[in-house]
């Protein structure tokens, strides 16, 4: 048999359930099955998730330290960060996170994971999400900068790269409201990105081919056709 495991909720304490789609055959009480990961969609995920770290990072460092985390998504797909901030964040201010973020991936700085005290976290300037639950000992993500410094540090218990270089790239795909004072960006790396900008150049590819142009010269052309 094959099952597909599509969510997994944490209801009470450490009780985890399993939401799955049986594809093949069947399952019963008591069958023994053994469990794989699809790792395409893991390094997918893993990606797009030390990236959301590198761009709070970024985002506090461009738009100042009253941005905080109100909600996350991270998937193969893309990755969803809501924060705090009192105004869209400008055209300028996106293009500098972007590089920023990029910058960080390119240093290819090692990504350590650590279980510890959670008052010796909080020592050490670990960020936090507020309101969440925290037992006494806590999983801390360390973007390591050098020996003695670290570039982000944050609780976290989700599955990271080994190192920054293994995102690969970070493209931002959107920006937007979504209620007051929380703003949204959106994002793709790996080959989530490789998707997205070979999706772009097509689109260009369709306006050249409707002005009978090349996609070098397709503003000239739209530039000439609206005179």
């Amino acid at each position: 048999g094959n099952i597909e495991v599509t969510d997994v909720t944490k209801p009470i304490g450490k009780l985890f359930v399993h939401k799955v789609i049986i594809e093949k055959g069947q399952v019963k009480t008591g069958d023994i099955l053994t469990a794989s990961i699809n790792t395409d969609n893991r390094n997918q995920t893993a990606r797009h998730h030390t990236a959301t770290h590198l761009l709070q990072k970024v985002l506090r460092a461009v738009l100042g330290n009253h941005v905080a985390q109100a909600g996350s998504l991270v998937c193969p797909d893309n990755l969803r960060f809501d924060f705090n901030h009192f105004k869209a964040v400008t055209k300028e201010e996106l293009k500098k996170i972007e590089k920023d973020v990029n910058k960080a991936i390119r240093q290819n700085y090692p990504v350590s994971i650590t279980e510890m005290p959670i008052e010796q976290a909080r020592k050490e300037g670990a960020m936090a999400l507020f309101g969440e639950k925290y037992g006494d000992v806590v999983r801390t993500v360390k973007v390591v900068e050098t020996d003695d410094k670290y570039y982000s540090m944050e609780l976290c218990g989700g599955t990271h790269v080994q190192k920054t270089g293994d995102i690969g790239m970070f493209k931002i795909v959107s920006e937007s409201s979504v209620g007051s004072g929380i703003r949204r960006i959106e994002a793709v790396c790996g080959s989530a990105c490789e998707k997205y900008v070979e999706s772009l150049e097509n689109k260009i590819d369709d306006i050249a081919a409707l002005l009978k142009t090349s996609k070098v010269t397709v503003v000239p052309a739209i530039e000439k056709m609206l005179q």
